[in-house]
């Protein structure tokens, strides 16, 4: 049976084919120019050969892919060292931002950084931005200039996750810059320039005034700003929360869905118009006409927000879906999907990995496939049609959910499970509400018509009304779980099989929307398998790298948890986006006990979600040291707190756990001194956890030596030089030495070990089933580093 995607089976083999030149060019490197010219002669020889168009067409696709490679900006890292791991200045522009759990991310266009210690300024095409901390609305796109630190792209290495290489390649960045909200000004593009960017700031400004004037600021009024302007609220507002955790952000950025709704309201007010004038004057039929003058309306509202991509790509899939209707008089939706994908990619082929495309055209994909698909007459009248309405936004709010769920709960963490009946009750009526709002604000803002200011405060009205319903109904969006970490594999599998599903089902003339709902569950029940999985038989030790603090998960024979520390809540929230995550990926449920070393809070800052999020049997805290020095969530906490000292041992599952210190009256009113100092024995195998202490290895006690033992030494406070990592090693002589970084090794800090291995690599683990002992460490993704040239 025809669908909307039959016969392009050639266009995205040549996609795929251009695709493979791209990356084949990356990794290359300096010997791109060789891979060019042989893929230059196997074209030649093809065409000598008169080989098969078809053939001749990839070959030559994969070479403008290589040659396309060599346009991507890439800075050699030896230029960009200087800068690294220091404080700089950034200065740049800023397009657009998304709103994390922490603040803003987004992309510095044109950026150069400079600083006080090195001559000159560095010029960057890109560069990641992580604002910490947003308090005040900014309307993007805007200058930016900011003191931070600049740090090569990398991602963690810890289990599941999606490579933060990755998702760089895809915003053509190699390096990023994180910042505080107090240390980063914003400043509205110049309203006085000239061009058509002068106009549109021009224009955006005025808008934003009179909307601020006439709507006031409730959430209706944020909600309604943000569609006419693109101008996002602050991350921590109630409104940007509510719509996160209910599947509805998509609503509150000028996205593909609103630019939609607008190009649909405009060709009925257009309709309406056309026919009023027939009625009184009896003029030919101009039917054929709103589509095609709804296109500049539509254009002018994409460039008036400050033109986002999902925006951009969504008025391009309407015109060309327009265009080919009327100019040939043929419906492709799916053409016009696959033109624009096509089209996209050739531009910038590495944004075939940014989650917002694989996201919009992924939905856009599913919609397109089970609404241009017959399925039945229709009846007729308002209350025969009423029914299939219903059901047509609730197929469409099930595989728009369930066909993009692999890809947002992978980059995510997070699914709404509540997403699809909020889209279906509130996303008609908060979407088109707020557009029609946002329509008539951009009119009365450019032309300055005051008389429009009261329907608009009606609007706003009813959208205020329409966010406080959903925050009732919703619980405040209670329904948002986080899932395990999925890794790369598993959210491109359940992709790749809705899609085919889809189309296979289509191409039977059967309805394609079982395909995306059994992908999402399939893949979902991936997700949990650990869950429904067995206690280990063996000791496991991990500890997890998250950045600056210490974590480290210890898993027991037959069952048993212990988490020591959590890392830090202010740099990164490693306990929501680190810990959490790596616990719901073993399986784990309970954590038995919760060991906070010390109260420096880039050791217990994550327990806050932690405890939230599981329970805890209980609390181990060093002698002497109250629980409310570790933080508002610990001192609420009503659960049993342990105070250990050194002497005190217990034995769980066959391992014993013995703390060495704090004694008494050591360290007194020093945080690192006074914490805890572990060691964890399981047949012959001995970890050694010395905290942050920085007195040197006279708080362990005696070393005596079991015939066979083997020692894993973490070095003191991460490795740092002042905590006398020599003296540990000496002291404890470990077969294995962990530390945060290579500055413990380098610098004529070398210590004697027979391996050594670096938390910055990647979450390391010790398994022992009492008898062999393993080392394993789960690096960072290397295919990744050498295509993006990352150190």
């Amino acid at each position: 049976m025809d669908h909307p995607f039959r016969g392009q089976g050639g266009l995205f083999a040549l996609l795929l084919a251009f695709l493979s030149g791209v990356f084949l060019g990356l990794a290359a490197g300096p010997a791109r120019p060789a891979a060019s010219a042989v893929l230059l002669v196997v074209c030649a020889a093809l065409v000598a050969l008169k080989s098969r168009p078809l053939a001749v067409a990839l070959s030559v696709a994969a070479l403008c892919g290589a040659l396309t490679a060599g346009r991507i900006p890439l800075v050699e890292s030896s230029d960009a060292a200087p800068y690294l791991d220091d404080e700089v200045v950034l200065d740049g522009r800023v397009a657009e931002v998304r709103l994390t759990d922490s603040g803003w991310a987004g992309t510095v266009d044109g950026a150069a950084i400079s600083s006080p210690s090195v001559p000159g300024t560095l010029r960057l095409e890109k560069v990641l931005l992580y604002v910490r901390n947003p308090d005040r609305p900014v309307s993007f796109p805007a200058r930016i200039r900011a003191a931070g630190r600049l740090h090569p792209v990398r991602g963690r290495g810890n289990p599941g996750e999606i490579p933060r290489e990755m998702t760089a390649m895809a915003e053509g960045a190699q390096y990023a810059l994180s910042t505080d909200a107090s240390r980063a000004v914003f400043v509205a593009e110049d309203p006085a320039a000239g061009g058509r960017s002068g106009i549109i700031s021009r224009a955006r400004r005025r808008t934003g005034d009179w909307v601020r004037r006439h709507a006031g600021t409730s959430d209706g009024a944020v909600y309604l700003l943000s569609l006419a302007t693109g101008e996002v609220p602050a991350w921590s507002h109630p409104m940007a929360t509510l719509l996160r955790r209910t599947g509805l952000a998509h609503l509150m950025a000028i996205s593909g869905v609103n630019v939609a709704v607008f190009h649909v309201m405009a060709v009925f007010l257009l309709r309406v118009i056309i026919w009023s004038v027939r009625m009184r004057h009896g003029t030919p039929d101009l039917g054929h006409l709103p589509a095609i003058l709804s296109l500049p309306a539509c254009w002018g509202y994409v460039l008036l927000a400050g033109g986002p991509v999902p925006a951009v790509r969504s008025a391009g899939m309407i015109t060309l879906s327009v265009l080919a209707w009327r100019r040939f008089g043929v419906r492709a939706p799916g053409l016009a999907w696959s033109a624009m994908l096509f089209l996209t990619v050739a531009y910038a082929p590495l944004s075939i990995l940014s989650p917002s495309l694989l996201l919009s055209y992924g939905a856009t994909f599913f919609l397109i496939a089970n609404f241009t698909v017959p399925v039945g007459g229709e009846r007729s009248g308002l209350r025969g049609k009423l029914p299939g309405w219903v059901r047509a936004a609730a197929i469409a709010s099930t595989v728009a959910f369930f066909g993009t769920l692999p890809v947002s709960a992978a980059f995510f963490g997070t699914v709404p499970s509540g997403a699809i009946l909020w889209n279906l009750l509130f996303g008609p009526i908060l979407g088109t509400g707020g557009v029609a709002g946002a329509s008539l604000a951009v009119l009365g803002g450019v032309f300055g018509i005051d008389a429009m200011g009261p329907i608009v405060r009606i609007f706003t009205a009813f959208l205020t009304f329409g966010l406080s319903t959903l925050d009732f109904a919703s619980g405040s969006g209670a329904g948002c779980f986080p899932v395990p970490p999925s890794g790369v594999a598993a959210p491109l599998l359940a992709t790749a099989a809705a899609a085919a599903g889809t189309l296979w089902m289509m191409s039977r003339g059967r309805k394609p929307w079982i395909a995306p709902v059994a992908a999402g569950l399939l893949f979902l029940g991936w997700l949990h398998l650990p869950y429904a999985a067995m206690p280990e038989r063996e000791f496991s030790f991990t500890a997890l790298n998250v950045g600056k603090g210490a974590s480290h998960v210890v898993s027991f024979p037959g069952g048993g948890f212990f988490l020591i520390d959590c890392g830090s809540a202010v740099r990164g929230d490693a306990g929501r986006h680190v810990v959490l995550p790596f616990l719901r990926g073993r399986g784990i449920r309970k954590i038995d006990a919760l060991v906070l070393t010390h109260p420096h809070e880039d050791h217990f800052g994550g327990a806050e979600a932690v405890l939230a999020a599981m329970p805890v049997g209980e609390i181990w805290l060093p002698e002497g040291v109250p629980k409310e020095a570790f933080g508002p969530a610990v001192s609420a906490w009503r659960g049993p707190v342990r105070e250990v000292r050194s002497g005190f041992s217990a034995e769980f599952g066959g391992a014993g756990v013995v703390v060495r210190a704090p004694r008494g009256g050591t360290g007194a009113g020093r945080a690192n001194e006074s914490g805890i100092v572990m060691e964890i024995r399981y047949g012959g195998l001995s970890v050694w956890l010395p905290g942050d202490v920085e007195d040197g290895p006279s708080s362990w006690g005696a070393a005596g030596r079991g015939e066979g033992e083997r020692r894993v030494l973490f070095l003191p406070h991460h490795g740092s030089p002042g905590a006398d990592p020599g003296g540990w090693a000496s002291f404890c002589r470990p077969s294995a030495v962990v530390a945060q970084n290579r500055n413990c090794f380098d610098g004529g800090n070398l210590l004697p070990s027979g391996q050594r291995f670096l938390l910055e690599n990647g979450a390391f683990t010790v398994r022992s089933d009492g008898r062999k002992h393993t080392l394993q460490q789960g690096g960072r993704a290397g295919g990744w580093k050498i295509l993006w040239r990352l150190t």
